[in-house]
Formats: C-alpha cells, structure tokens, sequence
C-alpha cells in the first residue's frame, strides 16, 4: 500500500537521523500514532489527501497530508522539536532521500505550510502542538 509505505519510509528516515545524532532537540524516535503519552511525537495521517494531475500513460501525482503532533507540558521544547523536524524535511526536496521500499511511488516534493502550532490545552496546562506536512508522490495508476 502506498499510504503505508509512505508514512513508514518518511518515519524510518527520521528515526535514523535521530540514532545518527543529527538533530539537537530530537533525541526520541517518533510513532505512526495518534497521542496516547505525553512528549512522544506522532506522525499520522491528515485529510485531504488526493490526486493532483495524471497525465495520459496513468502517471498521477498525488498529495498525501500528515501531521506531527506531540503533547506535553513543554512548550518551548515542543515547538523546538517540530521547527527541527520541518527544517530537515525541507531538505529532503533537495536531497530527495526518501525511497519506496516495495517501488510503488517515487518522491517528488514536500511542503510544510506553517510553522508548529499550539492546537490545544488543557485545565492542568498540557498543550498539543500539530505541524501539517504535505508529500508529494509520483505513482503510475495502471500499475498500482
């Protein structure tokens, strides 16, 4: 499934960046799930996902939207976290290191359209931050 194996590849080459050390606030993996402990980072899927354009030979490509999300009482680190994460998929356009793993999609582009937000808090001063991210995939309709 392309959906699957997207969300995997994305989180699989963050994870890896986090064990190589690169990135000052992300010392945690991150999850495929929604929020059930506060200060893990999920990434899960947003809706809106669809076609963009397909052109005659069935090549589509399509937008598939996520999010991070992560709870806690940290607001500073929180939004730390999320701002690094956004700023090495930014790179990720230039590097184009994200792979299918089963050849059923090849990366084209992402865009992260804001920065990390504060989407919510609650009475005891737990707040939930939420970056949305976009990928853009190409896939060939008649072999999928």
């Amino acid at each position: 499934m392309i959906i699957n194996d997207l969300q995997e590849t994305i989180v699989r080459n963050i994870n890896q960046q986090i064990k190589a050390g690169f990135f000052s606030y992300n010392k945690q993996p991150v999850y495929i799930k929604f929020l059930d402990k506060d200060d893990e980072l999920g990434f899960v899927p947003n809706p809106g996902s669809h076609v963009v354009e397909q052109d005659y030979a069935g090549v589509q490509l399509k937008q598939f939207n996520y999010a991070f999300t992560i709870r806690t009482t940290h607001r500073a680190e929180a939004k730390n976290r999320l701002f690094e994460i956004s700023q090495y998929l930014q790179t990720l356009n230039e590097t184009h290191d994200l792979k299918s793993e089963n050849g059923t999609w090849h990366f084209d582009h992402l865009e992260v359209p804001s920065e990390p937000a504060e989407i919510l808090e609650d009475l005891k001063g737990t707040v939930t931050y939420s970056m949305d991210v976009a990928v853009f995939i190409y896939t060939n309709k008649g072999v999928l």
